[in-house]
C-alpha cells in the first residue's frame, strides 16, 4: 500500500462520512458509477485512485476535489506548507475606501 493511497483513501472516508453517507448510499447516488466493494477499496488504501474518479468522488460529496487534494497534500508533506496568516481588522474597512488609505474620510 503506497502512502498516497492510504492518505487519498483517509481524506475520501471523512468526506463520506461528513456527509453521513454509508457506502451503500454512496454507492447508489453514484448511480453505477461506483460499487460499494469500490469505494471501500479505495478508502482503505487497497485500490490505487486515478485524479478522475477522486474528483468523482469528491463530487458525490459535494467537497471542492482541489479541497480534498490539499488534505492529502497536507498530510504528506505537512511542513512544506507555510502557516497562513489572514488580518482581520482590514475587513472591517468601509467598502468605499481603499483599505490601507491614509485619507481621512470627509
Amino acid at each position: 500500500m503506497d502512502p498516497f493511497s492510504k492518505l487519498a483513501g483517509d481524506v475520501l472516508r471523512g468526506a463520506r462520512l461528513a456527509t453521513g453517507m454509508t457506502l451503500q448510499e454512496a454507492a447508489r447516488k453514484s448511480r453505477g458509477r461506483f460499487a460499494a466493494t469500490s469505494i471501500a477499496g479505495y478508502e482503505r488504501g487497497e485500490r490505487h485512485i486515478s485524479l478522475d474518479r477522486f474528483c468523482d468522488l469528491a463530487d458525490l460529496y459535494q467537497v471542492r476535489p482541489e479541497r480534498l487534494l490539499a488534505q492529502v497534500m497536507d498530510r504528506i508533506r505537512p511542513q512544506v506548507r507555510a502557516d497562513i496568516l489572514i488580518d482581520l481588522t482590514q475587513a472591517e474597512a468601509p467598502l468605499d475606501r481603499e483599505v490601507g488609505s491614509q485619507s481621512p474620510e470627509p
